[in-house]
């Protein structure tokens, strides 16, 4: 359930660029003794995050005891990097980033069920993503790939609710996770772009479906993230009267949201988009750094076919609608679903 999104900020670290080249000086705090210094960032949002991995109903789930296959592929084609205030970085020139990820989620439902058909379970999914970058022979800077590895192993227990019906209809759905997300293992400092990140982080989320009428579908995923503090940098820019012991990401709302209509048996089409914020700024040193909140929305069409009652296909597109100290560009996302 892994989303690609790397970030370039004000004197964002996280590129191994300096303030610099990002534009306006990338904080107002001072830690030095006789003049105040800017703060550079040093620590970004994770780069891999569920914007749009999940879609159609997101909110059903197993409830009997057995064992679930998700296999994700996702492809992205980043065209542009963009400051604070959405407008392209000037110092990248013709920027073409390109995304290739597989991740294979396992999840397991117990026979515990609480409250009568509901379920406990867990589950655990690890990303491969390849990223190649590209510049103009001529833009003043270039950001460099760690290239093929291992992003981020995301990992937790899940509530899953059993369906409500209205008669013989389904009706709601709907489940909560606890996921721990852990430091990556291909993390590479001296690389500006890696498959993940080198700190922890929490993300409780809530997923649910709801279907007013039979052919018509609703679900929505909505996520909550705090990271934690790290010493893991991405080179941050020397600076005088600095010494760096730790950064910290934002706090971040996300979510997915989509609607469909089954158009014949077994086909859903429908629009799917995301949207992230980030609530707070990053910290250095335990001091907020200026100019590096993150904001996003993209939306596209997208489709679901049901081959039988244990396997499942969901297919999307999306287009980039907002992008705020981001990378953007066209994605393209598959989702196969298989209840042994």
């Amino acid at each position: 359930m892994t989303r690609r999104a790397w970030l370039c900020r004000t004197g964002a670290a996280a590129w191994g660029l300096g303030a610099w080249l990002c534009g306006p000086a990338a904080a107002q705090t001072a830690v030095a003794v006789r003049a105040p210094v800017p703060l550079p960032d040093t620590v970004s949002p994770p780069k891999g995050l569920n914007l749009g991995s999940t879609s159609f109903f997101d909110g059903f789930g197993a409830t009997t005891e057995g064992w679930t296959l998700l296999q994700y592929g996702r492809y992205e084609d980043l065209t542009h990097i963009n400051d604070a205030n959405g407008h392209p970085l000037a110092v990248f020139k013709s920027p073409h980033i390109q995304v290739f990820t597989s991740l294979t989620q396992i999840g397991y439902t117990s026979d515990l069920h609480p409250f009568g058909g509901d379920a406990v379970g867990f589950s655990a999914a690890l990303p491969l993503d390849d990223v190649t970058t590209h510049f103009a022979a001529n833009s003043p800077a270039t950001l460099h790939s760690s290239g093929f590895g291992a992003g981020n192993l995301v990992w937790g227990p899940i509530y899953q609710s059993r369906v409500y019906f209205d008669g013989d209809q389904p009706v709601y759905s709907w489940r909560v996770q606890l996921i721990v997300e852990s430091p990556a293992f291909s993390f590479n400092k001296h690389y500006a772009v890696n498959p993940g990140i080198g700190y922890w982080a929490v993300n409780p989320y809530y997923a649910f479906t709801y279907l007013p009428r039979p052919q018509l579908e609703f679900s929505s995923r909505l996520n909550y993230q705090y990271n934690l503090p790290t010493g893991n940098f991405q080179n941050p820019q020397p600076t005088p009267g600095v010494v760096y012991r730790n950064g910290q990401a934002g706090q971040l709302v996300y979510g997915n949201v989509d609607a469909s209509y089954e158009v014949a048996p077994d086909v859903h089409l429908g629009v799917n988009g995301y949207f992230l914020d980030e609530l707070t700024p990053d910290k250095t040193n335990g001091q907020r750094v200026g100019h590096t909140i993150v904001s996003e929305i993209a939306a596209g069409p997208g489709g679901r076919y049901v081959f039988d009652p244990s396997n499942a296909l969901n297919l999307n597109v999306y287009l980039p609608l907002m992008c705020n100290n981001c990378t953007g560009g066209v994605q393209f996302n598959a989702q196969f679903i298989h209840h042994f």
